[in-house]
């Protein structure tokens, strides 16, 4: 009997747990793995709100009014949520604005708003922050300019005349405009680092899952690369015998 792969995936985009995940997630086969382990899996609405607590934490540090993010790593911190990510690092069209008052807004694709409905920390999604050439040929200006608006309008609605905005990463023209409505632009890059360096109880749970699906997988590999066999073949080897005891099977985070 011929086994479709789609049964023996361990990561898939339409599975995950429960609402809990509506983009690419672990399958029942990945959660067994890890029970079989011992590996706690993390809370990953904690994780969640321990992240935001870390960025909120280190705007109030320097007075910020907020923190903008375009690195789509950092989106993926700040709101645990991806689209297209190879895509998006060569064109940035999603943007997250953290306010000191901790209110969260992402920008994403028109068309996948529903990304983020599973995190009700993003408390809006919008549209709008693409001012790259390869969809505005020459009106890039214009949607900066658009888009820098909706974020000065954001910041006075929920941190008053703070105008101390630290920014990421960001294109020539959305900095203009950023400054042109008023803003005072900092360093967001160091923002982010900061907050990142330190990993929350949740997040060393799910590092060590992380880590132990990637330690499975390549020991797999290595036992199936043996003469004779191509790459594909060799990337889809089924040939495992079951993975040596994790160091971390009880799941401790000390």
């Amino acid at each position: 009997m011929t086994i479709h792969p789609a049964e023996t995936r361990k990561i898939d985009p339409i599975h995950g747990p429960g609402p809990d995940r509506v983009e690419i997630g672990p399958t029942d086969l990945a959660l067994a793995e890890w029970a079989q382990a011992g590996l706690v899996l993390p809370d990953l609405p904690a994780m969640r709100r321990y992240r935001l607590g870390r960025l909120v934490a280190q705007i109030a540090k320097r007075e910020l009014g907020g923190l903008l993010l375009t690195d789509p790593l950092n989106i993926r911190y700040a709101t645990d949520t991806t689209n297209m990510q190879v895509w998006n690092m060569h064109n940035p069209f999603r943007a997250c604005l953290v306010t000191a008052d901790g209110y969260m807004v992402l920008w994403d694709y028109k068309n996948a708003p529903f990304l983020a409905e599973f995190n009700p920390l993003v408390r809006e999604v919008r549209s709008g922050a693409s001012m790259f050439y390869f969809v505005n040929g020459d009106a890039g200006d214009a949607a900066a300019a658009a888009f820098a608006g909706d974020v000065a309008d954001i910041l006075r609605a929920r941190v008053g005349r703070n105008p101390r905005l630290a920014v990421d990463k960001v294109m020539v023209r959305g900095l203009r405009a950023l400054e042109a409505v008023g803003l005072e632009i900092c360093d967001g890059e160091e923002v982010a680092e900061k907050a990142r360096a330190i990993k929350g109880a949740e997040e060393i749970r799910a590092m060590r899952c992380a880590m132990h699906a990637c330690e499975t997988s390549v020991a797999a590999m290595e036992r199936g690369a043996i003469p004779g066999l191509s790459e594909d073949e060799i990337w889809s080897c089924e040939r495992a015998a079951p993975p040596p005891p994790h160091p971390h099977a009880a799941g401790r985070v000390d």
